[in-house]
């Protein structure tokens, strides 16, 4: 009995994981669109690609709960949830403007 509880116990531990990996964003209007990707020119301004996408959902892969995001460094990395399912944006800044942007999920 012990060996079946603990299999249970761990199933749905690893559900609960699961589960809470891809949380839907508060704000379905705030999701970034293919176009506005598209839009993204590298050498933008920070404060240009913030005014375009909005604050960004993760910086360095923790969620951000800040209410206005500076740039830091060019090792962090800003990421925006996108309208796709599962799509997302990455984005690196050097010297407060853009060098890199990586996409995944959209069409």
């Amino acid at each position: 009995m012990n060996r079946f509880k603990g299999l249970f116990l761990l199933t749905t531990a690893i559900t609960v994981m699961l589960v809470g990996c891809e949380q839907p964003r508060q704000n379905p209007e705030s999701l970034v669109t293919i176009q506005q990707y598209n839009q993204l020119e590298n050498r933008a301004e920070f404060e240009d690609v913030i005014d375009l996408l909005g604050q960004p959902d993760y910086i360095n892969f923790e969620e951000n709960t800040a209410d206005e995001v500076k740039f830091d460094d060019e090792f962090t990395r800003y990421s925006w949830d996108g309208v796709a399912p599962n799509s997302k944006i990455a984005l690196h800044f050097r010297d407060g403007k853009l060098y890199k942007k990586e996409k995944r999920g959209f069409e």
